[in-house]
């Protein structure tokens, strides 16, 4: 393959780095989660962070008098919100659960007892959201809170997400959606935030036809929906391995052939989970977001849709989640990037390669690569950045994919001089450390000295690599993801320090008196 300019090609917009999902707001108050959100800021560097439960009891948000009137308590909420713009984090706000002094049921989800019925009186839902939107901007002011998103409610198109009907939804938005502008008009609100890339098209058409407002549209999509939708891929209509691209940009081209075209796209939540025909589908015991199967996952997607979403949020931050209780082992097939000890697991240093993908993109030609093998370049200053991945589909034996051996033509690319590249690579063991656990016996309680193993398979593998006449070897297998940085060597010279170094070397040497 050869690396050639093209100055069509602009750089990535990279949607991943807009949002990052974290399990709930009740969470963000302990110390561990900050520390793990404050080492992905500090590493890759994400502008918003979308959580659950921002109205829970546990927040202690709204209570109702003996008079019926509601009463309201933020304490919580500030907290959490300062402590996120403290690291750099705006909020993408989630518009839910149902506050137990205005629900209409007692129908919960998760392990902390999320409610998820409609209000039993739709303007105390509305003065809530009005109340909450008034304060955060006398907070916080009216330009900041401009920049942040309104989301009502998460996968209403779920029963277990909604105890409500799709009108009682729609009732739901208008009310929130209504408030939010009624503090500030400028404030983006959407929705529906469903699962599977539903309900787009219906919530834009009501919106139009009752003059609701809405900003943006947004939705959820996994790999293994295929298989939800298709019971062991029977009667798909997907290629192997496209399911995810081709929905994501299907979902695209609806809403740009909807009443409202110019409406963003925000996908609020993905991960690495797939089926595969002998497990089936599983949500909570999934190996796939620890194993090395999910960096050419990540990156993989993240490339095909660069440039069709506004925001494609990956989900989630850490393993210091309460969707199903904490969990209580190193890898736990839990959805973090950071694992409960803070290991970065694959994942994230899937997002941390990617992030190194800066400036203009240039163009790979005579590409002779097997279907599921991507490869990217970009150019900064002299460095050129060059990502490949290796994507393994659950349905295809990793036996039958082979092996990757190619060379990169950069001669177009290079001047005169000698050239040196760095080479950073995910494999197991080396930025995957969760192979290396499985090594250890898969143990629930570590020692210090295996953490520290497992903290050092967690860092990938770096090389020195040769760049010869202008090519550079490409070695893959299924999984890996590879980096390469080529840029020139620099000579060696002196420390430039002022001073007789010579004169310094004689007295210093001398014998004492």
């Amino acid at each position: 393959m050869k690396i050639t300019e093209c100055t069509d090609l602009k750089p990535l917009k990279m949607p991943w780095k807009y949002c990052i999902g974290m399990g709930r707001a009740y969470e963000l108050l302990r110390q561990d989660v900050m520390e793990h959100l404050t080492w992905l800021q500090k590493n890759i560097g994400f502008e918003t962070c979308r959580f659950h439960a921002l109205f829970h009891d546990d927040m202690d948000v709204m209570r109702l008098g003996e008079d019926g009137k509601p009463y309201y308590q933020w304490h919580h909420i500030d907290k959490v919100y300062d402590a996120m713009l403290e690291i750099g984090l705006r909020p993408f706000i989630e518009l839910n659960p149902m506050p137990s002094c205005i629900a209409s049921g007692d129908q919960t989800i998760f392990f902390y007892n999320m409610n998820v019925t409609p209000p039993s009186d739709f303007e105390l839902w509305q003065d809530l959201i009005y109340q909450f939107t008034k304060h955060i901007t006398e907070r916080y002011g009216a330009e900041e809170v401009s920049g942040w998103y309104f989301e009502v409610w998460n996968e209403p198109n779920l029963r277990g997400f909604w105890s409500g009907t799709k009108e009682e939804y729609f009732e739901l938005y208008k009310h929130a959606a209504l408030a939010v502008k009624r503090v500030n008009p400028a404030y983006k609100v959407g929705g529906p935030a469903s699962s599977k890339s539903y309900w787009l098209t219906d919530l834009i058409n009501y919106c139009s036809e009752n003059n609701v407002p809405i900003d943006f549209t947004s939705t959820h999509l996994y790999g293994q929906d295929e298989y939800v939708e298709y019971p062991n891929r029977e009667g798909s209509p997907f290629e192997i391995g496209a399911f995810f691209t081709d929905t994501v940009k299907a979902a695209r081209k609806e809403v740009d052939e909807s009443c409202m075209p110019e409406l963003e796209l925000h996908y609020t939540e993905w991960n690495t989970q797939m089926a595969t025909p002998e497990r089936g589908v599983t949500w909570g015991e999934n190996p796939d977001v620890d194993t090395h199967y999910a960096a050419a996952h990540i990156v993989k997607h993240c490339m095909e849709l660069d440039g069709t979403l506004d925001s494609f949020s990956y989900w989630v931050a850490t393993d210091i989640f309460e969707e199903g209780g904490i969990p209580d082992s190193p890898f736990s097939r839990t959805y973090g990037l950071l694992t409960i000890h803070g290991i970065p697991r694959a994942s994230a240093h899937a997002f941390l390669l990617l992030n190194k993908l800066k400036g203009r993109q240039l163009l790979i030609e005579n590409i002779d690569l097997p279907k599921h093998v991507g490869v990217a370049a970009t150019t900064e200053g002299d460095k050129i950045h060059f990502l490949a991945w290796y994507f393994n589909p659950h349905e295809i034996p990793t036996a039958e994919l082979g092996l990757v051996a190619t060379e990169i033509d950069l001669s177009s690319m290079l001047g005169d001089g000698d050239y040196r590249a760095i080479r950073i690579a995910i494999e197991p063991g080396s930025g995957s450390a969760n192979e290396a656990w499985e090594a250890l016996g898969a143990p629930r309680n570590i020692t210090k000295q295996e953490e520290e193993f497992l903290r050092a398979s967690a860092i990938p593998d770096y090389k020195l690599a040769r760049v010869r006449e202008s090519k550079l070897a490409l070695n893959l297998k299924p999984g890996d993801v590879v980096y390469f940085e080529i840029a020139p060597y620099t000579e060696v010279s002196t420390l430039g320090r002022d001073g007789d170094f010579a004169t310094w070397d004689i007295m210093m040497g001398e014998k004492s008196l």
